[in-house]
């Protein structure tokens, strides 16, 4: 048997170079697409002044749509790098895990081969203790002294000859099983010391394209942060209206208050939750073990005009993210938002789950996808989001299943199953 490796591991050694050299420019191109720390946008201040003089006016106008552009191109150069960093990623993890198989492959043949050519060796020493006990070391002083006819003798010399020859099959054999053994030995000592190369390839192509996700989102959450103001800003300037101003201000006390509103209904709902959980609990002690009756009482006293949400696990995992969305599934009616008091779009039950979390997340499935870094299929975990792009989004259960808002007329929904194109992003 013979088997050659070495030339298909320089080939898998090319590709995990490629892509560490890969990730270094990815690397160099992410400090090109960062996000600028120091734009500087227009006040309101400044779009008011701007419109006491034409000029003024149209430079401020030009400025403004060249922020706007110059946001989008920032996001869109960022994806760009994400997506290339997304690729070259593959091709390493790809590497790793072909080279990883070939490599245990290898000693498994090399494990084999040197039990064949034990196995040989003890026939080939067995065989010459055979031929040593029956010829010594003069067979024709043997022969002679053996006396016997001469068809004894004829049958004597050819048996010992059938012997030789034997022997020297099973010599030759022991001798190519050993070779074969030690080339395959040696072979599998290179494929494991290649390993690290494709090792090290591989988590910096995976520490690039978390990298490219960084930048993309920090691209993502700038533009949102100043998109609005600046197209509103554009607006006021293009009308020459005070009116878009003040429309704008407005709504922003308003949703100001609104935000305002939501916090305070929240504490009030923890502090009455407190209280009943308390009052429960006084109510059990003095009832000396009536417990059934307390709980009736509890379970009856929780009932309000909201939905009361039970915070999330305080440890930040894909298993308590999973556990937090499941509360909403049949509770929650689909709609535009993304408050459980209200209802939830597809990517509103997405930020809303994930905002508890500590994380926060735009709206729309596209900028949502992009907050994350995409996983294969098979190493998605609970926790991941489920992204059929540009359509549809949600959380993947990590048993094959889904729990999304899906549509008008119907409740968040725990799928037991996925359709159709989608892909996974890991936002953890």
């Amino acid at each position: 048997m013979r088997v050659t490796a070495s030339s298909t591991f320089r080939g898998k050694r090319g590709l995990g170079a490629a892509a560490l050299v890969s990730a270094m420019a990815l690397a160099a191109t992410l400090l090109v697409t960062s996000p600028a720390a120091a734009t500087d946008y227009p006040s309101w201040d400044d779009v008011v002044a701007a419109q006491a003089s034409e000029g003024a006016k149209q430079a401020q106008i030009t400025e403004i749509q060249g922020l706007i552009s110059g946001l989008q191109a920032q996001v869109d150069a960022a994806q760009a790098a994400a997506q290339q960093a997304w690729e070259a990623d593959q091709v390493a993890q790809k590497a790793l895990a072909d080279g990883t198989a070939k490599a245990a492959s290898l000693q498994s043949q090399a494990d084999a081969a040197k039990t064949t050519s034990e196995a040989s060796s003890k026939r080939a020493a067995g065989l010459a203790a055979q031929f040593a006990r029956s010829a010594g070391n003069d067979l024709t002083s043997h022969l002679i002294v053996s006396g016997g006819g001469s068809e004894d003798l004829l049958y004597q010399l050819g048996t010992m000859s059938k012997l030789s020859e034997t022997s020297q099959g099973v010599f030759e054999k022991a001798k190519q099983d050993a070779n074969t053994a030690d080339s395959l030995s040696r072979q599998a000592a290179v494929a494991k010391s290649e390993l690290e190369g494709l090792a090290a390839a591989a988590d910096a192509s995976l520490q690039a394209a978390r990298d490219a996700q960084k930048v993309v989102q920090g691209a993502l959450l700038d533009q949102e942060a100043h998109q609005v103001e600046l197209t509103v800003q554009l607006a006021a300037l293009q009308q020459n209206s005070a009116q878009t101003l003040a429309d704008f201000q407005t709504g922003e006390a308003a949703r100001a208050a609104a935000i305002a509103a939501e916090q305070k209904r929240l504490q009030d709902e923890q502090d009455a939750r407190a209280r009943a959980e308390q009052e429960a609990a006084a109510a059990d002690q003095g009832s000396g073990g009536g417990g059934g009756g307390s709980d009736s009482g509890g379970s009856s006293g929780g009932g309000g005009g909201g939905i009361v949400v039970t915070p999330p696990a305080q440890s930040v995992s894909g298993d308590a993210v999973v556990a937090f969305a499941e509360q909403f599934v049949g509770v929650v009616p689909y709609g535009y938002g993304a408050d459980p008091n209200d209802s939830f779009g597809c990517d509103g039950l997405t930020q809303y789950v994930y905002g508890q979390f500590g994380i926060q997340l735009p709206r729309l499935v596209s900028r949502q996808a992009a907050m994350g870094v995409q996983v294969s299929p098979q190493d998605a975990l609970p926790g991941d989001l489920v992204v059929w792009p540009g359509a549809h989004i949600g959380i993947y259960d990590g048993h094959g299943g889904v729990i999304h808002s899906p549509d008008w007329g119907r409740y968040v929904t725990h799928n037991p199953g996925l359709w159709g194109s989608y892909y996974f992003v890991r936002i953890l």
